[in-house]
């Protein structure tokens, strides 16, 4: 009787020490896979810019018009924080400079071309920001058919309103690449609003005229 009872608390001694050894594995695995989740998040920008970089120098970047395949040469690219053109959007009466980069110091001079986004030419979503309280204070005036012109050392690109979003600010599939061209002009709003606002206004635009592969040669 006693050996039995032996037997049974060894046995159940094991399971013990069994669940433990896996409570242990278990533990640190979950761990790992949570830091890398969160590590993917917060460096997501990072990569963007990344990748933003890396497109700066590609010698070899084929693209396909017309069923032919192009083969560019390395185009010359704005710097970050460079002027590279004007916007000009006769509704609403703005001339305007575009800078490379979207960063607060940059905003303080005029509108921003998002970084990771396509330059005008490019053939996929081209991004541009403003104060909603300075260059496009009067984007919300707009309407489908409007022109906006984007003057750049590149060449001169026109395009054609087609709809307007308000969005919130984590939105970022409009930010996102388009299989094709299309130009996104983004503010905060509402327009008047006084402090950080919630939510974006964005305006989007279709290629209608502009030079091909305008940032590299064939």
């Amino acid at each position: 009787m006693n050996k039995e009872k032996t037997n049974s608390f060894k046995e159940s001694s094991r399971k013990r020490k069994k669940r433990k050894v896996g409570a242990l594995w278990f533990a640190p695995a979950f761990l790992l896979c949570v830091t890398l989740i969160v590590f993917t998040i917060a460096c997501r920008p990072y990569i963007d810019f990344a990748f933003s970089m890396a497109r700066m120098f590609l010698v070899d970047e084929r693209i396909e018009y017309n069923g032919e395949k192009i083969i560019t040469a390395q185009g010359v690219f704005p710097s970050f924080g460079e002027e590279f053109g004007t916007i000009i959007i006769e509704k609403i009466g703005l001339v305007g400079p575009i800078y490379q980069g979207d960063t607060e110091e940059i905003l303080s001079m005029g509108p921003g071309h998002f970084y990771g986004s396509a330059l005008p030419g490019e053939g996929s979503n081209v991004v541009i920001s403003a104060h909603r309280n300075t260059q496009f204070a009067r984007l919300g005036e707009l309407v489908p058919g409007d022109k906006v012109t984007l003057d750049t050392t590149a060449g001169k690109f026109e395009y054609e309103m087609e709809d307007s979003l308000i969005i919130n600010d984590y939105e970022e599939q409009y930010i996102s690449p388009t299989p094709v061209e299309v130009l996104t002009l983004l503010t905060c709003y509402p327009f008047d609003f006084i402090g950080s606002a919630p939510n974006r206004y964005i305006a989007r635009f279709r290629l209608i005229d502009g030079p091909l592969n305008a940032w590299g040669g064939v």
